[in-house]
């Protein structure tokens, strides 16, 4: 099934989903149903919302259609993959081979944790697909709309909340106690944190011993790495 075939859910999450551009500077409302509400429509909630840590991400809906359809449809449990400790559900086989071929492209940010409750209270914080948005074609999610909302004020601030050493590759640090910059096409998502490698040597050293260098002495406090 390709993504142009996808049926309409019979359900959709009935909030406007907030695609922040590159710049940062504006935001680009859509609903899950394609219909965009007027400029400044939003609805403020400074409650939080329950949280669960079910494995299960996203709640089940798929993540390939949120980035690339700008949907939220829900997945089937029996088209399913599993990456950084969660399951995500897909609507069909297509939709999965999407995610496999480039988990991290897909995969919300810090696995769905909340990018501004990390990077200012330096604690994690359960996001809701009931509060996200997009920013550089990333799915981040939030707590609460008042969270979400100051994120798309400084999105830049807060996109790589999950950079592992600020893009320096963590074996290059490890092994040759060297920072080495690493290449976005050779990224790892462990811990809900992406780590980049320069190569795919680097990429397929910390893949088979994650722990050996995550947890390693030569990393410092404050890395990324917790």
């Amino acid at each position: 099934m390709s993504l142009a075939s996808v049926s309409r859910p019979t359900k959709l999450l009935a909030f406007a989903l907030l695609v922040a551009t590159t710049a940062g500077s504006s935001a680009l409302a859509q609903s899950g149903t394609k219909t965009a509400p007027r400029t400044g429509s939003t609805t403020r909630s400074g409650a939080m919302m329950p949280m669960t840590t079910s494995s299960v991400g996203l709640e089940g809906y798929c993540p390939v259609c949120v980035v690339e359809m700008k949907k939220w449809v829900k997945g089937n449990a029996s088209v399913q993959a599993k990456y950084d400790g969660k399951t995500y559900y897909f609507p069909g086989d297509d939709q999965r081979k999407m995610f496999l071929a480039n988990p991290s492209k897909y995969a919300p940010a810090l696995g769905g944790d909340c990018a501004v409750c990390v990077t200012d209270m330096k604690k994690k914080m359960p996001g809701s697909v009931h509060f996200s948005a997009l920013h550089r074609n990333r799915l981040y999610l939030f707590p609460n709309e008042e969270i979400k909302q100051k994120f798309l004020a400084s999105p830049n601030k807060y996109a790589d909340a999950d950079l592992a050493l600020g893009g320096n590759c963590v074996v290059c640090k490890v092994e040759m106690k060297q920072d080495v910059l690493g290449n976005p096409q050779f990224t790892t998502t462990h811990g809900g944190m992406r780590y980049q490698f320069p190569s795919e040597e680097q990429q397929k050293m910390f893949v088979a011993n994650p722990m050996k260098y995550v947890k390693s002495p030569a990393m410092t406090a404050g890395s990324g790495t917790k």
